[in-house]
């Protein structure tokens, strides 16, 4: 029922947005720096760390400054710093993020991207043990409905994890292409060999002898993850560019655990959470 609501819901702000944008702005307007090289400083707020609809019992927030620099070309170079208040306090995530975004014609733009992490070694995230990513998207763009496809490859400690994803939005542009509004929502499906050494490392941190060895069952499966529901709203004046990102996520598949010799369905909840943005170019 849930679900059902917020997806009426994004509708609906669909049809009103859409009927505004077409008094005030173009779907087809660019962002001027798109193609254009720059330096950028920004900070970024996460009101929880959720991954893939799964998040820690703790709540998670991140504050996250950085830089980086987008070539003509559409290459790109990020660096960025996390730090949280839970804990009481530490920096929980260092990020190096490099990428590629291109549009080869009118109706299709895509890109890669490589990450490298650096987490805390006592971080409480679900991806703490995740050592980097690759991911490819493709996107085809058109005036009513536009699908991307994602691919990604994470690298763990001691594994590695496939996570394809299919995503639908719609941007409406206003205001003379200084807002936008991108009603998002995707799907996502994967392998959970980061969970189990999430789990594995919980445990084993509460019990020093390091016995356990396997928590989830099947972790190289390929299940579906989660369905996640967003509205991206941006305003763009000068070289300052402001994003806020209500998400909503529900995971799916609950993963079969076991814990002290007891096997149990993984409890699952669903998320709301934010994200800020503000960047400087």
């Amino acid at each position: 029922m849930r679900s059902g609501t917020i997806l009426f819901a994004l509708l609906l702000l669909s049809l009103t947005v859409q009927a505004q944008s077409n008094i005030n702005g173009s779907e087809d307007d660019d962002d001027p720096y798109s193609s254009e090289p720059y330096f950028m400083s920004a900070i970024n707020y996460l009101s929880n760390n959720v991954y893939l609809g799964r998040k820690d019992t703790t709540t998670i927030p991140y504050y996250s400054p950085y830089i980086g620099y987008h070539f003509k070309s559409g290459i790109y170079a990020k660096g960025m710093v996390s730090y949280t208040t839970a804990k009481g306090g530490l920096i929980d995530l260092t990020t190096l993020e490099a990428g590629y975004d291109h549009n080869f014609t009118e109706h299709f733009n895509g890109g890669i991207c490589i990450d490298k992490f650096f987490y805390n070694k006592n971080s409480l995230s679900v991806r703490a043990n995740t050592k980097g990513s690759g991911g490819i998207y493709g996107q085809f763009n058109n005036n009513i409905i536009q699908p991307q496809f994602t691919f990604d490859l994470n690298f763990n400690g001691k594994s590695k994890d496939y996570v394809i994803g299919i995503i639908l939005d719609h941007e409406f542009v206003l205001a003379d292409n200084a807002v936008k509004i991108i009603p998002t929502i995707g799907f996502m499906s994967g392998t959970q060999n980061y969970y189990d050494e999430y789990f594995i490392n919980r445990l084993n941190k509460k019990d020093k002898k390091g016995n356990v060895k396997s928590v989830v069952s099947d972790p190289d499966k390929l299940v579906p993850l989660v369905y996640e529901f967003s509205t991206k709203v941006t305003y763009m004046t000068g070289k300052w560019l402001f994003s806020l990102t209500p998400n909503y996520a529900i995971p799916v598949s609950p993963a079969t655990v076991t814990i002290n010799n007891k096997v149990s369905k993984e409890k699952l909840s669903n998320s709301f959470y934010l994200e800020l943005d503000i960047c400087h170019r």
